[in-house]
């Protein structure tokens, strides 16, 4: 018997029937129907999603489906790219300044420890900044000088001071000369104290060199010693000299420190600029006005033998500095 129920009943009815929630009579009536119909067979068929040719994409369509997933896909690349960079590099800032460091070749360090023993050199230095520590030492050794070449880095939980570093000899008996930096640290088995070492770099020979003569002031720290000065150079015809004018008046309780300290300077500058005859410095005292010279003879006498054997031999010129104790 033909179904009579209108398409139009079947088809509001369909969700209920998919969902399995219509009667056993309504099921039965709408199987009949969609058996006799094939527009109802496709609605459902189009509502379960089923061989619903309308929803296949077309090439166009798929061409476009394929773009935007590998645009999503690059884009997921790009930001991954992007966060493996910034780590990358965040951890290379950290190796580089925080634990390997810079390499810093610097004029001045403080040697906390230094020994040469059993063909071992062990070493333990601090930096002239105090907001820098060493994180690393490398060793060149050749033709009997070691040189040291520090790294630095801030000091922080990752690196802290106080380490020491060890190195091997090669030819352990060759051995003259230890340099770290630009300072030379020990020779033929001595050390050799930081003020010796940059007075010896700033040694020079001629006392007209006024550019090399402030090199000289500033490796002895007249101004922090002696206080503010002015300079007169005596460089007419032999013997040469220098003239140092204190700029403030001094106290009479601190005259004989003062000319202490006068005569320690003076020794040491005849010491490392080879022509260089005599220092005089002129100053006030209580507003008086005074003056003292020291002469290479002077300072001769003192040392106990040539004064100009400084010039050339960083041993004798540690002798000095520790004997005027500056």
């Amino acid at each position: 018997m033909m179904n009579k129920i209108p398409c139009e009943l079947i088809k509001d009815l369909l969700p209920s029937y998919i969902d399995s929630l219509t009667s056993e009579r309504s099921r039965e009536l709408i199987d009949e129907h969609l058996q006799d119909c094939p527009d109802c067979r496709d609605t459902l068929k189009h509502m379960r999603g089923e061989n619903d040719q309308d929803m296949k994409p077309d090439e166009d369509d798929k061409k476009e489906i394929a773009f935007l997933k590998k645009t999503k896909r690059m884009q997921k690349i790009a930001i991954l790219s992007s966060a493996a960079a910034v780590i990358l590099c965040a951890l290379f800032i950290l190796l580089r300044f925080f634990i390997m460091g810079i390499s810093y070749n610097g004029a001045y360090y403080m040697i906390d420890k230094l020994s040469v023993e059993d063909g071992t050199v062990t070493i333990k230095a601090s930096s002239a900044d105090s907001s820098h520590v060493i994180s690393r030492i490398s060793f060149e050794e050749a033709d009997g000088i070691l040189t040291l070449k520090t790294s630095e880095v801030p000091e922080s939980i990752f690196c802290r001071a106080g380490k020491e570093f060890s190195y091997k000899l090669k030819q352990p008996d060759a051995l003259k000369t230890i340099r770290l930096g630009e300072q030379i640290i020990w020779e033929d088995g001595s050390r050799i104290s930081p003020v010796t070492s940059v007075l010896y770099r700033a040694k020079h020979a001629y006392i007209g060199d006024m550019p090399a003569n402030q090199k000289s002031a500033k490796a002895l720290n007249i101004s922090t010693v002696l206080g503010e000065y002015d300079n007169q150079l005596q460089t007419g015809q032999e013997p040469y000299g220098w003239t140092i004018r204190l700029k403030n008046d001094i106290p009479a309780g601190r005259e004989a420190l003062l000319n202490s300290n006068m005569e320690a300077v003076a020794y040491l500058l005849i010491a490392t600029i080879k022509n260089l005859d005599h220092v005089s410095f002129e100053y006030t005292l209580d507003g008086d006005s005074r003056s003292l010279s020291f002469d290479a003879a002077d300072a001769t006498a003192y040392l106990g033998r040539d004064i100009k054997d400084c010039f050339d031999n960083i041993l004798i010129l540690d002798e000095l500095v520790t004997r005027t104790g500056l």
